[in-house]
């Protein structure tokens, strides 16, 4: 006969067993929220791999004293440095270079030691069982069409409306980048201080090798168009057949002159050319044969066309003047400079739009300005209403290449007027930026 108490015992190990099962099926058969949660670990504390230390070159320090100052000594720098030579001479690091050192964590050995350039390019030297390797790494970069279109509103100049306005989507420095440009596209059609009003619009297309923080590497205006006053001057950019870049109007026409408008950018005429003007420090009046341009100490001075410098130094009133003789018995004169740029002498051929010297206030100057004189055979004339020569006009086959161009690059501006402020094309690269190299 079996034993009694194992029967009950039995039965009451069953019985909890389907209890159990019960309640775990149970909640699943009502449709419950409650679920059984899988297992988890708790926080734990995981040591880096590897220890990073990264220090700046100072102006006069070397590499070496560097990497000396990261405990890297002895015949380990020596191997180091005669790699890198490989890359790189360490002689023509500039000051402001990083150099990242980095060392395992476990015993404090050295794995690998970083150069940064610049933002483009990175010398990496790696520690392998046979010793320093090194390499170069570059900064990937894609090219990018973006569309900029957008209206100056009362009280606000092309640069507030272009440069200051953050809605437009790239980073300040490309935006001051772009009036810059703008502004020397334009030194010959337009006077941005004076002619620009409120309701005049802007718009452009330019390509641009964007790096993967959003920045650009460089970038250019491929078609503008400024409609100022009604009127709608628009600039495309071409080079090839023998034609150096630049920017040319629909018909062909290059948008340079002979003369740029102005020798400063962001100008701001302060006195105008008059043949009778009071003179603020003789206290008399007298001809004014030019035309003063208000500029900081300091600002660049440009050469307003291709030239021989036939003047330069110390002339009473006008202080630190240069003059400089073009073709056609054109000559101009530049005053009150602070200083002269470095290698400009008499006899040397500068080039439009080459630095030649800086704004100051020496002579008769109350402040920093620019005194410009244009003169023609001798004779003063007035900068702002003197009717200067053409630079010169595509044609023939160049000319055909160009106006296929500008038909693929039309509705890429008429893009920029639907979809105003920044936009990125919906391709890489329009098919305007993909034509061949003639019309770059």
């Amino acid at each position: 006969m079996a034993n009694p108490y194992r029967r009950i015992l039995a039965v009451g190990a069953i019985a909890a067993l389907s209890l159990g099962l019960l309640a775990m099926l149970g909640p699943r058969s009502r449709g419950a929220a409650a679920r059984l949660e899988p297992p988890t670990l708790a926080p734990f504390y995981a040591p880096p791999l590897e220890h990073v230390e990264t220090r700046v070159l100072q102006r006069g320090e070397t590499l070496g004293g560097l990497l000396e100052k990261a405990a890297l000594t002895g015949s380990e720098l020596t191997d180091l440095l005669l790699t890198l030579r490989q890359q790189r001479n360490p002689r023509l690091l500039a000051p402001g270079a990083e150099v990242t050192v980095r060392r395992w964590s476990r015993d404090g050995s050295m794995r690998a030691v970083e150069l940064r350039l610049n933002r483009d390019s990175t010398v990496q030297l790696t520690r392998g069982a046979s010793g320093w390797e090194g390499r170069v790494l570059l900064t990937p970069t894609k090219l990018d069409t973006v569309y900029v279109s957008g209206r100056i509103e009362s009280g606000r100049t092309l640069y507030e409306a272009l440069a200051e306005d953050d809605a437009i989507g790239v980073p300040p420095a490309e935006r001051l980048q772009l009036v810059s440009d703008l502004a020397e596209i334009y030194a010959y059609k337009l006077d941005f201080a004076h002619e620009i009003q409120p309701g005049d619009a802007y718009r452009l297309v330019y390509e641009r090798e964007s790096r993967p923080d959003g920045t650009a590497r460089e970038h250019r205006i491929l078609a503008a168009e400024m409609d100022t006053k009604g009127k709608a001057l628009r600039a495309f950019f071409y080079e090839g057949g023998g034609v150096r870049g630049g920017y040319y109007d629909e018909q062909g026409n290059s948008l340079r002159r002979g003369f740029r408008k102005y020798p400063v950018d962001y100008v701001r005429v302060t006195s105008t050319f008059a043949w009778r003007r009071y003179h603020p420090i003789l206290g008399i009046y007298r001809a004014h044969l030019g035309t003063d341009f208000g500029a900081r100490y300091g600002t660049p001075v440009k050469a307003t066309a291709d030239g021989t410098v036939v003047g330069a130094g110390q002339r009473g009133g006008y202080g630190n003047v240069v003059e400089i003789r073009h073709s056609g018995g054109y000559s101009t004169r530049y005053a009150h400079l602070s200083r002269f740029a470095r290698g400009l002498r008499v006899g040397k051929h500068v080039a439009q739009g080459e630095v030649i010297g800086y704004v100051g206030a020496t002579g008769l100057a109350t402040a920093p300005h620019l005194h410009y004189e244009l003169r023609r055979n001798g004779q003063a004339v007035d900068m702002r209403t003197a009717k200067l020569p053409l630079a010169g006009k595509l044609a023939g086959d160049v000319r055909r290449r160009f106006e296929a161009i500008v038909a693929e690059r039309l509705p890429l501006l008429e893009a920029a007027v639907r979809r105003p402020g920044a936009q990125l094309a919906q391709r890489e690269r329009a098919s305007a930026v993909s034509a061949d190299d003639e019309g770059r």
